[in-house]
């Protein structure tokens, strides 16, 4: 039986930028690459980030899966503000989410700059189009919209 891993940030630890995998189920079925589905999504991670649950860096979302950078609010509880994001989407677009999400704390700007650049190059290596920077499932606050040609 697989063991689940407490998503919590132990005591004492300053809170840092987090890489974030969040899994649709069924694996290999497209959930999130509609047309229809970008505004959602892509309205409910700039919520999270407007209203300061998160500083989400980059977002980048691919058919079965989705991939941020975010440092989460302090005083929220990790697991819980992931949950919420998930049942949020799963409500307005339908989204069956596989149970759980994987986490990587980000601890030095060398680590930070390879899973920014592995977020960034994920549809590429999918062999979903030449040049990631024309992927329209990705969210950066700098734009405050979606795709970085929008």
């Amino acid at each position: 039986m697989r063991k689940w891993l407490r998503h919590e940030t132990p005591w004492g630890v300053q809170y840092s930028e987090f890489f974030i995998t969040i899994c649709t189920r069924p694996k290999g079925f497209n959930q999130l690459c509609w047309p229809e589905r970008l505004v959602p999504i892509s309205h409910t991670i700039s919520e999270y980030h407007r209203r300061g649950r998160w500083f989400c860096s980059i977002a980048l979302w691919m058919p079965d899966h989705i991939h941020l950078i975010v440092q989460p609010n302090e005083q929220e509880r990790f697991s819980q503000l992931i949950g919420d994001f998930k049942r949020i989407l799963g409500k307005i677009v339908g989204i069956c989410w596989h149970r759980g999400f994987f986490d990587h704390r980000i601890r030095c700007h060398e680590s930070l700059e390879q899973k920014w650049n592995y977020i960034e190059q994920n549809p590429v290596r999918a062999c979903l189009l030449p040049n990631s920077r024309k992927w329209p499932y990705q969210w950066k606050p700098d734009t405050q919209s979606f795709g970085t040609d929008a």
